[in-house]
């Protein structure tokens, strides 16, 4: 298995309920039509055990910078509505 090195494109540092989160949009060196993003902490709901972490490739930038923004606002609603942090989920 080869190593993948990723570009860091932008990063973001917000602080929701207290909780420093810090995100990044990354891309592969080699690949240039693919998009990740990175979150520092994840969240979980009351009703679910695993934490919802985001787990999506995307082809395009203004996808991955989109679905990143919604994640921290789903993010912020579960922390509203009585959800944790998950553990041990720092980079």
């Amino acid at each position: 298995m080869s190593a993948v090195i990723y570009t860091i494109l932008k990063e973001f540092f917000v602080e929701i309920h207290g909780h420093s989160v810090k995100a990044r949009i990354m891309s592969p060196i080699n690949n240039e039509n693919s998009f990740k993003f990175q979150i520092s902490l994840y969240f979980k709901n009351k009703s679910d055990a695993d934490p919802n972490e985001p787990a999506s490739t995307f082809t395009s930038y203004a996808n991955a910078e989109r679905h990143l923004l919604s994640y921290l606002e789903a993010f912020q609603n579960t922390l509203d509505l009585g959800g944790e942090v998950a553990e041990g989920s720092k980079f």
